[in-house]
């Protein structure tokens, strides 16, 4: 869980505006970049088209509960 917290903090940092997006979007945004890092690792000199390729064929490991539990954690409601 306190990856997701750092990962949302980071976001937060990088792109205020989705600090308001629900967490079912930063969901999707956060297991978007999981995914984009994880293919990228397997093939660092793939293009990028090839490279989300291979994300779109990844699970994806970030869930909705997981950044409603840390967005909890974060605005001081939970965990």
């Amino acid at each position: 869980m306190s990856r997701v917290v750092g990962q949302l903090r980071y976001l937060f940092e990088e792109r205020p505006e989705l600090s308001s997006a629900s967490a079912a979007e930063l969901a999707r945004w956060l297991s978007r970049e999981d995914r984009m890092a994880r293919a990228r690792a397997e093939d660092p000199l793939g293009t990028r088209e090839a490279v989300e390729a291979a994300a779109n064929r990844l699970d994806d490991r970030i869930s909705e509960p997981m950044v409603a539990d840390a967005l909890a954690q974060l605005r001081g409601t939970g965990g």
